[in-house]
This record gives structure tokens, sequence and C-alpha cells, in this order.
């Protein structure tokens, strides 16, 4: 008999967490932090204890207590049983920290797998400083369509779209049949295809356990495609005077380059807080200027019409020596803050007001929209849907013949049937 339960995820967007269990042996899928601005018990500044990370967030509910995952040096005093029972396997599906800033923590031991580019996004980050809580996770590389065998369990990964390099969707094989997981996934990307792929792969899986992001927000926010965000980019150049300031994620690597080349056709130099600028050059393998110099300063001040400048989270105040006067903008394409639902969106407004810079929202999302969403899931047509990753799963209706199970944090879910 196979188990599903969900350890994260639940009635939260983010913190994936979803164990596949049958005969004694494990898969694990994203190992992922809370993500929840402003909420929570780890907020205004307050921070788990230096050293104690991961025993601050199992004491406090916000890291799972599951047994033989994490290194045994970090559980000591918990009550929890580290280090790997050798029968436990971990699969990453890309490199947000929602779905995979807890591992940091796991016991090295235990096998863990990734897509190579998600791999390479991860070091590229932690050259730069930018590493996960816990300490450097040690990797396996898995290509796509590779299956491995975990005891009697069979992991294949797939490529899938996401605003992230490297995301993939997983299909584990277990005796009551398929339990397929999307990750993060989306259709109106740069790569529709693999999405398609992926639910093709899975056609008639016993049970999937689908992201449902997009499900609160309705449909207010546009869905352009990745396309359309560059031309917006485009139209922001050609009819800036002065400076631009942008807001973009810099884990979307390719909004990255299509914004760097746009930058440079209209002129501009597009430039990066110091950290992102070492670990955007780690990935590309060339250098990606950084404004952190006072020459450069004041050089974006003498001539705002030659420069881009990222500039986003807490980093606003250097807006100060930028100096943005008549015709600069403030472009946000899915940067930090990531909405409106951060405590740092109203700070941001509130500086551009007191700049009088106008703002301009030209992003998309990385996620289905929930018209997609009901695309995939008929595609699929599961036997049992699981929608996670959402404040309100309930709001995604199954295709008749689909029974639709609403997951609860900690329950198992009996893949024969029952639960």
């Amino acid at each position: 008999m196979a188990t599903v339960s969900f350890w994260g995820g639940v009635g939260v967007i983010g913190s994936s967490k979803i164990l596949i269990e049958q005969d004694g042996w494990r898969v694990l899928l994203d190992f992922g932090l809370d993500y929840t601005p402003g909420a929570g018990p780890f907020r205004a500044g307050i921070r788990p204890r230096t050293g104690r990370e991961l025993y601050d967030r199992l004491l406090t509910g916000l890291a799972p207590r599951i047994p033989h995952v994490y290194r045994s040096d970090l559980v000591e005093g918990t009550g929890l049983e580290g280090g790997t029972d050798g029968k436990t396997a971990l699969f990453i599906t890309h490199a947000h920290l929602d779905h995979m800033g807890l591992i940091g923590f796991v016991d090295p031991v235990l096998p863990m797998y990734a897509s190579p580019e998600t791999i390479r996004l991860v070091q590229a980050l932690a050259s730069a400083g930018d590493r996960v809580e816990g300490g450097d996770p040690v990797f396996r590389p898995l290509a796509a369509r590779e299956p491995v065998q975990v005891g009697p369990l069979r992991v294949t990964r797939y490529d899938v779209d996401h605003d992230v390099a490297g995301a993939s969707g997983y299909r584990v094989e277990t005796e009551n049949g398929v339990l397929a997981f999307t990750g993060d996934i989306r259709l109106h990307g740069r790569h529709p295809e693999r999405s398609l792929r992926f639910a093709e792969a899975v056609r008639g899986a016993r049970a999937l356990v689908i992201e449902g992001t997009t499900l609160s927000m309705g449909f207010r926010n546009p869905v352009r495609t990745e396309q359309e965000v560059d031309a917006l980019f485009e139209e922001a150049l050609a009819q800036t005077p002065g400076l631009v300031m942008v807001s973009l994620y810099p884990r979307n690597v390719e909004r990255v380059e299509a914004f760097s080349a746009a930058a440079a056709r209209h002129g501009r130099s597009l430039l990066w807080p110091a950290m992102q600028a070492r670990a955007l050059s780690a990935w590309f393998d060339k250098e990606m200027p950084d404004w952190g110099s006072p020459a450069l300063s004041e050089d974006i001040r003498r001539h705002p019409e030659q420069f881009v400048v990222q500039l986003a989270g807490y980093d606003i105040p250097w807006m100060l020596d930028f100096d943005p006067g008549p015709g600069s903008i403030y472009v946000h394409a899915n940067g930090e803050p990531l909405g409106a639902y951060d405590p740092l969106w109203d700070v941001l407004q509130d500086w551009l007001r007191m700049r009088h810079v106008p703002f301009w929202s030209i992003g998309t999302s990385g996620h289905a929209s929930p018209d997609d969403l009901n695309r995939l899931v008929s595609i699929v047509h599961p036997e049992i849907l699981f929608p996670l990753h959402s404040q309100e799963p309930d709001r995604l209706l199954p295709p008749p013949g689909v029974e639709r199970w609403l997951p609860e944090r900690g329950r198992f879910y009996n893949l024969a049937g029952r639960r």
C-alpha cells in the first residue's frame, strides 16, 4: 500500500513538502520554506537565531518533524531522529526558497536530486553569498525522463515551464498507480510545450498534485506572455528620457537576459546590486555590472538616460544617490516587493510618491491562470486531484470523473482509495 502526506503548502502559497511512502521506502518531493511576508512568528525583523535556525523552525512548526531527513547534529534536543535511514530520497522541483529553502539542513548522505539547471543556479547564488540556511546542499543531477528507483518507487523528472530555469514536475510510480506533482507550472511563459508534455506524460495518473497559486487571485491580474512583458519593457525604454529603475526577480534568468539585451538596444546599461551582479555573472559566465561605486552613482546622476538600475526590496533608499528627476520611471516586473501582500509594497509606493516617480507594473505570473489549471487537470484527468500551494484550493473544481481530495497537513492518504 502506498500513502501520500503533505507537510507544507496546505492553505498557503509555497512551502511544498510531499511525502510518498511504500514498504518502508520514502520519496520526498520538495522541501520548502513558508513564505508569508508580514505573518508568522518570524517577522518585523525577528529571525531564527544564528546557528539554531532549524531548531527554532522545528519548535515553531515552520519545519516538518519528519524523522531521518535532517543532519543529526541539528536536531539534538528536539526529540526528532536525524540522519538518513537509507530508504529515503529527496527530489526538488526548482530553485525558489518556498520549494527548497530547507535543503541546507538535510543529511548530506540522503540522496537529493534536481535538474542540472537548478543545481547550477543554486551554486551560482551560493558563490555570491546568497546561500540557503544550514549549509551548502549536496545534489545529484537528474536528467529529464531519466528514472530513479527508490526501493519499489520509481521517480521520473520532466521539464516544465515556470519563471526560473530548470523547473521540474515529477512522476512517481507506486504499487497503487502514478502520483504526479506539477511543482510550479504555467502555460503562458516562454516554454508552454514543456508543461503540456508533462501533462501528457502523466495522463490518467492515479493522483495529481497541482499547484493552485492563482486560484485566490481570480482574474484581477493580466495573464501576459513573457514576450508581452519584453515588449512593455521596450516601450518603457523608448518613452523614458530619464532613469529607468526596475524590479525584476533575478532568478528569472531568461527575463534578465531579455531585459539586458533590450537595455543595450536602447543605449543603456542594466546595473545590479553587488550580490545579484555576482550571482548573475556566475550564471552567465560573464561580468554583469553593479551600481555600487560612488563614481558610477555620479555617472547615473549626470547621464540617467544611459542606465537601467535594478532597485528592489531593501535597496530602495539608494534612490537618493541616483536622484531620479523628471522623466524617470520605476518599472515593476515581479521583483521584490513581490506584491501588495508584502509589507514592503506600501513602503516602495511611499518612496516613489516622495520622489515624484511614476510606477508601472508590467510583469506576469510564474503560475498558471485558473483557466490553465483547469486545462492541465483536464489533460491529465487523474482519478484523484490534490490542489496544493494555494490559499483557496477548494476553488479548483475537478472535471466529471475526477475525485478531489483537499489535503490536510500531516494526514496520510491511502492511494489505494482510503484516507
